[in-house]
């Protein structure tokens, strides 16, 4: 009869409480609230760079230079002359970019969402360079465009990775025993036959660990991550180079019949490179997610510490801010290189993109020096293939949108150097792992663009 049927179990996946679904569905919720703290341009977590609110972030060392930003807008507008103009918002950018980059990953944090702070982190983890290359064409300075991108590029691959992989080869941390139970340790050691003391662990302590220098100190790293990533950088400098000698191969004495073809040519190809980028995007958060977020193993992650309100508000007025001064620092370039005798060039490779990557430099050299070298490579190898793929072709879309003829002509130096520069990247990330000398080589490889492009002569355009 009925009553002798068994009792059917409930469906699997279909029970409550500690089921299957149940189970599942907390465990994405869990995840999903999660307040998560990427390295720009990649799914790699880290630590949180504000501890302490508001008045942390406001009261950082660099923020002392926040006091140029009112002396560069005076000497603006008293005509102190282009120099002042230009070093005076120069250092003050550099306070400014780290509040946008510490502002956006506060508000990524807030979001508590896996997927909305990655987007945000992919679209706006590059900010300060995407204001400073909107100013610069709005002046019609394509050089100086193209030198920004292509310097910030290079910083991050070679004096970047260059720095962390050489400090990270050379210093390492060991634990700090108390000086006080030494002796007992030492006497226990002897008596019992146990290890050293510099082993041992001290009960109900916390541990605590001082930086030395080491020998024969080898890092490993993820490599499915680094290699994504300047695989990526190979499809960017593969459209650059496309550009670049198909210009140069129909311009003969000087004119080309297709010159008003390079324009449609460089926007059809700056679509495809943001489409492969939003392809990357979907690659890293959606169907490798797990592959691509290095488990660097250590911290626990943090709430965070200002609110979605407080994040948005500081953006904006930073981002205003920022654009008001790099504007003014724009106007000042023309000027400042024919009184300094410093080239177009050197400013656009090698000063412009201290603005917005210098508190980054830093915080890989330090992730490295504490042996996180997945890290360091997320922000330098990351940050590049952003703005490799997502700035450049953004700058070519907005100077469509405002009526500037920005291409991909990068000209055949630009070119070599960025396309050389990922291959020796690639060669040296490619068997997951670094040491002190990869990153002096990577170091001075910076050193030979930089000098390079120190007595490239202004009136030389880099298109040619």
């Amino acid at each position: 009869g009925q009553g002798s049927l068994p009792a059917m179990a409930a469906p699997i996946g279909v029970r409550s409480g500690s089921g299957m679904l149940g189970g599942t569905v907390g465990a994405l919720q869990s995840e999903s609230s999660r307040s998560t703290r990427f390295v720009k341009g990649t799914t790699v977590e880290k630590p949180p760079n504000v501890e302490g609110g508001l008045k942390s972030l406001l009261l950082h060392p660099l923020s002392v230079l926040l006091l140029c930003l009112p002396l560069g807008i005076a000497a603006h507008h008293c005509e102190w002359g282009d120099s002042a103009v230009f070093w005076f918002n120069f250092f003050a950018m550099i306070p400014l970019a780290k509040m946008m980059g510490d502002a956006t990953e506060e508000l990524a944090a807030g979001l508590k969402n896996d997927m909305l702070a990655g987007l945000l982190n992919a679209t706006f983890g590059n900010a300060v360079e995407m204001v400073i290359s909107v100013q610069t064409l709005r002046a019609g300075m394509f050089d100086v465009v193209k030198a920004t991108l292509l310097g910030s590029v290079l910083s991050n691959l070679l004096l970047v990775l260059g720095m962390s992989f050489f400090l990270g080869g050379i210093v390492g941390k060991a634990k700090t025993m108390p000086l006080a139970i030494m002796p007992t340790l030492r006497a226990s050691s002897s008596t019992l036959g146990m290890p050293p003391p510099s082993v041992l662990e001290e009960p109900d302590k916390p541990e605590t660990y001082h930086q030395e220098f080491v020998q024969e100190k080898v890092q490993t790293f993820s490599v499915m991550s680094a290699m994504v990533n300047t695989s990526m950088l190979l499809l960017s400098c593969l459209s650059f180079s496309l550009v670049t000698v198909f210009y140069s191969t129909t311009h003969v004495d000087g004119v080309s019949p297709i010159d008003e073809v390079l324009i449609p040519v460089s926007r059809i190809c700056a679509i495809i490179v943001t489409i492969a980028y939003c392809a990357y995007i979907f690659f890293q958060l959606v169907t490798h997610a797990n592959a691509m977020s290095e488990e660097e193993g250590g911290d626990e992650v943090a709430e965070p510490e200002l609110s979605v309100r407080a994040s948005i508000i500081i953006l904006c007025l930073t981002t205003i801010t920022v654009g008001y001064s790099s504007e003014l620092l724009v106007d000042a370039i023309a000027g400042v290189t024919v009184k300094s005798g410093v080239s177009e060039h050197f400013i656009g490779i090698i000063l412009l993109p201290i603005v917005g990557n210098a508190c980054e430099h830093v915080s890989a050299v330090r992730f490295a020096m504490m042996d996180r070298p997945g890290l360091s490579i997320g922000i330098a190898v990351g940050s590049s293939t952003q703005i490799a793929l997502f700035v450049v072709p953004f700058s070519v879309l907005v100077g469509w949108l405002i009526g500037q003829p920005m291409d991909l002509n990068f000209g055949a130096l630009n070119t070599t150097v960025m396309t050389l520069s990922v291959v020796v990247v690639l060669s040296v990330v490619v068997d997951g792992t670094a040491n002190w000398l990869q990153g002096y080589l990577l170091m001075s490889a910076y050193l030979v663009i930089a000098v390079l492009y120190w007595f490239l002569p202004n009136k030389m355009p880099i298109d040619m």
